[in-house]
């Protein structure tokens, strides 16, 4: 990572959209904000719907949340690129994880310790591990693991103000 340069944060879209509901008020729109603010690149990730389907008189959910993030986020202030969807499919989940983490990394021209996972997916969690890439196990629905908003606010409050390069 160059000197300086604020690590991706790549966030499980599901482990948001779970915070958000367990505590609406926690200020995660603003933290998000705030660290893309700090010059942090972030992406959430999730899994491929099972179908894809809109159309003129539908609109698929997925996309719907996907929209309405971005927006929350950029409301606040910030900016989220986007959702990654990874490929779903039973025999070889394990390497669609590998490889869309290979690819997210490669989009950015990144090396994996530049990069973050934030998950509550124990499967996630291990892939990103296997490439270098720095993990927070996020807690959801009684699993162990530190509470987004709280692994956010120590990345807030460890990138401190933007250095500037000369």
């Amino acid at each position: 990572m160059v000197s300086g340069a604020r690590p991706l944060l790549i966030i499980s879209r599901d482990a948001l959209l779970e915070a958000l509901r367990q505590d609406p008020a926690t200020g995660l729109y603003r933290l998000l904000a705030g660290l893309s603010r700090k010059g942090h690149r972030i992406i959430l990730t999730a899994p491929e719907p099972e179908r894809w389907v809109p159309t003129r008189r539908h609109v698929d959910q997925a996309l719907v949340d996907q929209q309405s993030l971005v927006g929350e986020v950029r409301a606040a202030g910030g900016d989220l690129d986007g959702v990654y969807y990874v490929p779903r499919s039973l025999l070889t989940q394990d390497r669609n994880r590998v490889g869309a983490l290979r690819d997210i990394l490669r989009r950015y021209g990144l090396e994996p310790a530049a990069a973050i996972l934030l998950s509550s997916s124990a499967p996630f969690l291990k892939a990103a591990q296997s490439l270098g890439l720095a993990t927070v196990e996020i807690a959801i629905a009684g699993r162990p693991g530190t509470r987004l908003v709280t692994a956010l606010e120590n990345l807030a409050g460890a990138a401190g103000p933007k250095a500037s390069g000369n």
